[in-house]
């Protein structure tokens, strides 16, 4: 894979992501993954080659999305197992595909275990702040008011004008109360809410998470504002790496205000310290800041 198929590539996980959101992104990369190898063509020889071109761009990708990393690691592991008794291109077709159902179903899983503990933390009245909400936060939110019957209003920011149109569809279909305002107007709402969700493309080894644009300002006003910061995320977004290591995407475009001509650079992701967020929920519960590390 040449240097502009991976960048296209990459491109084309941020497109996703920033629309879909993490959590949708790395089941779809897996279907798809799946989806190619039934139409792969080739001798049993190339088979490894191919793969371990694909899995080096995936795992490098910009910004590296980690819980499709350790999904694929686990994958590889299954796959080493089985080569060393010669398998046929027809025997590695038909376990490729069955570990990465089980790869699928694993980080399903995972993610409805977050959204079970996560509705411990919803409670009548409230007045809850999301920023690009993650598909476990939208899950937890129609949970309590479909199962739970809770009655309360959520403060949708205004940053990625997809992300918010699935928010007021989803919010929509389940009567959940809602007000939507632009990102950079929070100051004057934040006096009225009381707590913030959020998830994260990842949680590194250094004690940050690295979220989607904008969110650390948000955070960051909460913190100030003593309002509780909940971040809900599976083990699979943990990083053995730290924040430096995520390759987040950095871009430089120029701009132009009263004929003066200028760069300005631009970044995927926030990066956002760990000792800001008040309660940190993965699928075993809420976890001691100190044990991220841990996990």
């Amino acid at each position: 894979m040449n240097d502009k198929n991976k960048s296209n590539m990459y491109k084309l996980l941020r497109d996703i992501g920033d629309v879909q959101g993490i959590a949708r992104t790395t089941i779809l990369a897996l279907e798809s993954f799946i989806k190619s190898i039934h139409e792969l063509e080739c001798s049993q020889d190339e088979v490894q080659e191919l793969y371990l071109e694909l899995a080096d761009a995936i795992k490098n990708s910009q910004p590296k999305i980690i819980p499709l990393i350790h999904l694929i690691e686990r994958f590889e592991k299954e796959m080493r197992h089985l080569m060393k008794n010669n398998p046929s291109i027809d025997e590695i077709r038909e376990k490729a595909e069955a570990s990465l159902r089980e790869q699928i179903d694993l980080f399903k899983g995972k993610a409805a275990q977050v959204t079970e503990n996560g509705l411990k933390y919803v409670s009548n009245g409230d007045r809850i702040i999301v920023h690009s909400a993650s598909s476990v936060v939208t899950n937890i939110l129609i949970r309590a008011k479909k199962d739970l019957k809770l009655l309360f209003r959520v403060i949708i920011l205004d940053h990625n004008k997809e992300r918010t149109r699935q928010l007021i569809q989803a919010f929509s279909e389940h009567d959940i109360e809602y007000q939507v305002t632009r990102a950079y107007d929070i100051s004057h709402y934040i006096e009225t809410a009381n707590k913030m969700f959020l998830g994260a493309l990842t949680i590194t080894s250094d004690r940050k998470i690295v979220a989607p644009t904008g969110t650390a300002g948000t955070v960051s006003m909460c913190h100030l504002h003593n309002i509780k910061v909940h971040l809900f995320a599976n083990t699979l977004h943990y990083s053995h790496g730290k924040a430096t290591d995520q390759y987040i995407y950095e871009e430089e475009s120029s701009s132009a205000s009263s004929n003066i001509h200028f760069p300005v650079t631009t970044h995927s992701h926030d990066v956002i310290n760990l000792d800001i967020i008040d309660h940190i929920v993965n699928e075993n519960g809420e976890l001691e800041k100190q044990a991220v590390s841990e996990e």
